[in-house]
């Protein structure tokens, strides 16, 4: 499940953003799309469309900043490579 979150000031929005194309089976795929099958320009072989996207707007916002503690929340290599699944998952399911 694609999930949507959203902030302005002190007002934010957790929601479902629908299916991931990537996580459908053939079949599924098959009945949305027929044989057209939508890849789009972000399309990754190994992920398809499972993608974050990140947008700030405002004005006078210090990109230094907001780039320093964006790396900073990375995962390590060691990270990425132990077993997420004994990670708990803070969102919430929405199916």
């Amino acid at each position: 499940m694609a999930i949507s979150f959203s902030q302005a000031g002190v007002s934010r929005q957790l929601s479902p953003a629908g299916l991931w194309v990537a996580s459908m089976s053939e079949e599924e795929r098959f009945v949305h799309f027929d044989s057209d099958f939508p890849k789009s320009p972000d399309w990754d072989d190994a992920w398809g469309d499972r993608v974050t996207k990140l947008v700030f707007i405002g004005i006078e916002m210090e990109r230094e900043e907001i780039t320093r503690t964006l790396d900073e929340a990375l995962l390590t290599v060691e990270e990425m490579k132990s077993n997420w699944r004994k990670l708990t998952d803070p969102i919430p399911k929405f199916y």
